[in-house]
């Protein structure tokens, strides 16, 4: 598989990620001062989740054709963002309906909006394409590598 020097390098790199602040921790942030703890936690999964599908993706090669086409990459960079600004105009309308009322779904929306925001978060798809092919051993199992760093990377950076 891959050497325990390499390992420790990604260790050191994720940690780095985990540490510095993007639209994924802002997200995590507002839902657990909007609904508590349980949203926070349900959104920080959601985003570990939808961290899996740009995994998987970059097992079987999405990634590098999202990245390699412009049109592609700009797409998922336009669906990201009109999704968040309808979260936003969402949030905002939902300001006058009972708390109570929303407390028994927002847990579950906290969780699918995660997966969703970073399924539709194109420069995951860069990372998995620039930065874990170059720890992956080209004499072991290929997928099985990329795929144990990628689930490492997709749940340590969501804290």
């Amino acid at each position: 598989m891959f050497n325990s020097h390499t390992f420790f390098l990604f260790l050191v790199v994720a940690l780095f990620v985990v540490v510095t602040p993007g639209q994924g921790l802002f997200y995590i942030v507002a839902r657990t001062l909007a609904g508590g703890r349980s949203e926070g936690l349900a959104s920080s999964v959601g985003l570990g989740t939808g961290g899996l599908v740009h995994v998987f993706g970059g097992t079987v090669g999405l990634s590098a054709r999202v990245v390699a086409s412009a049109e592609a990459f700009t797409f998922l960079k336009i669906a990201r963002g009109l999704y968040l600004i309808w979260l936003g105009i969402k949030a905002w309308r939902e300001t006058s309906v009972d708390p109570i009322e929303l407390q028994t779904t927002n847990a579950h929306s906290a969780f699918r909006q995660g997966i969703v925001i970073e399924a539709l978060n194109p420069k995951t798809a860069a990372c998995f394409l620039v930065f874990i092919p170059q720890l992956v051993d080209p004499s072991g199992s290929v997928s099985m590598q990329f795929i144990v760093l990628g689930s490492f990377r997709s749940h340590s950076t969501r804290a």
